[in-house]
């Protein structure tokens, strides 16, 4: 008896205006969130996987309103819990891309102990961790990657802290493919989140830096000199974060 082969229509080719939403991006003039959201639309809209299929989850902080801001399915969760629903996203439908958005207070302070687990556990989950080193949302606290010696509203005369470095908590959780970027060129942030797609054999991350800007630097309000602002103009040096596991091997994308 002959088989009858249903024709499947393909899936249609989609660009970065298909995850355009229509909420008002609110982020300070000048942040470096802005290109990240538009690589990150762009890659997506590359990647080939339906957008019923792709969801972002975030926690609380200027990155988080990443999900607003993606024409995917996605959650804004409580401070630091992201990864832990992430978990449970992927848990109940593995064939989810799931892309968790966070940020170095996010994700290493009250998320700090998620995170880890989220890594440790291979789950094929994304990571995009934006390191500003500052808790820019609140307006300039340090946060854990802030430099020693940082002065900020918290740390009036300089954090008494050691900077976390996330590559070496990303090493130490035994992750296997760890990038970085930057975001004043686009056409890397590009390479490297598509390099994180592809790493899809284990919980693969990236943390997207960006750079600093108005929301980290409270001291315009007090009409201090140009020269006393810390943060203001200054470039992050390790800006993206890509973490899995996969085969037992290591593997760094700078």
């Amino acid at each position: 008896m002959a088989t009858e082969i249903q024709n499947v229509p393909p899936s249609p080719v989609l660009n970065r205006k298909d995850f355009i939403t229509s909420e008002d991006v609110r982020w300070c003039p000048g942040c470096g969130d802005y290109a990240i959201l538009n690589s990150l639309q762009r890659t997506f809209a590359e990647l080939g996987v339906p957008r019923e299929n792709l969801v972002m989850v975030s926690g609380i902080g200027c990155s988080s309103r990443f999900p607003f801001y993606m024409e995917t399915y996605g959650f804004h969760t409580i401070h630091g819990r992201a990864p832990t629903v992430a978990t449970g996203i992927k848990v109940a439908n593995p064939e989810l891309s799931v892309w968790v958005v966070t940020g170095d207070g996010d994700g290493l302070s009250i998320g700090g102990n998620h995170m880890l687990h989220l890594l440790r556990r291979n789950l094929n989950i994304n990571v995009l961790l934006f390191n500003n080193r500052i808790y820019g949302l609140t307006k300039g606290q340090y946060s854990p990657t802030s430099p020693f010696g940082t002065k900020t509203k918290t740390s009036p005369t300089g954090s008494l802290d050691n900077p976390l470095n996330p590559v070496l908590f990303a090493l130490g959780v035994e992750a296997t493919f760890i990038a970085r970027t930057v975001d004043n060129n686009p056409k890397h942030m590009l390479e490297t989140f598509k390099a994180a797609h592809a790493h899809f054999r284990g919980d693969v991350g990236c943390r997207a830096g960006r750079q600093r800007d108005s929301l980290t630097d409270d001291r315009r309000e007090t009409g201090e000199p140009e020269g006393d602002r810390v943060w203001t103009g200054t470039k992050v040096d390790d800006l993206v974060l890509a973490l899995g596991v996969r085969d037992g091997r290591s593997q760094l994308l700078n």
